[in-house]
């Protein structure tokens, strides 16, 4: 739940609003917010649509994090982070050549593993 509660916050202060302009907007009161936001209680996923409508982001954002903090936390190589953030740039047409490279790459590497 502490997950939910930084991503809850993160995501408030983003967008300035503050807990009683979000427990206003989505209809509880001021205390609920803050207990969400210290992990102290979980609100119904009624209430977490009405946030994540409400602060314009995702349930799986409010849930498990930006997409990116969620790309950090599953890659451990800083390196690859960046190249993969460059390759964001490339037109449809590299990206391809991109994809394919690595998984060419990948199906060699698993078939050298299943050949030992």
């Amino acid at each position: 739940m502490n997950k939910f509660a930084d991503n809850l916050k993160k995501a408030r202060a983003g967008k300035n609003v503050s807990q009683d302009e979000l427990a206003k907007k989505i209809g509880v009161h001021a205390t609920h917010v803050s207990r969400y936001e210290r992990g102290l209680s979980a609100p119904s996923i009624d209430v977490v649509q009405k946030i994540a409508e409400t602060l314009e982001v995702s349930i799986d954002e409010l849930v498990f994090g930006s997409e990116a903090l969620q790309v950090e936390s599953k890659i451990n190589d800083r390196e690859l982070i960046s190249l993969f953030s460059k390759v964001q740039i490339l037109n449809e047409k590299q990206k391809e050549t991109v994809k394919d490279l690595i998984s060419a790459f990948i199906l060699k590497a698993d078939l050298q593993q299943k050949l030992i």
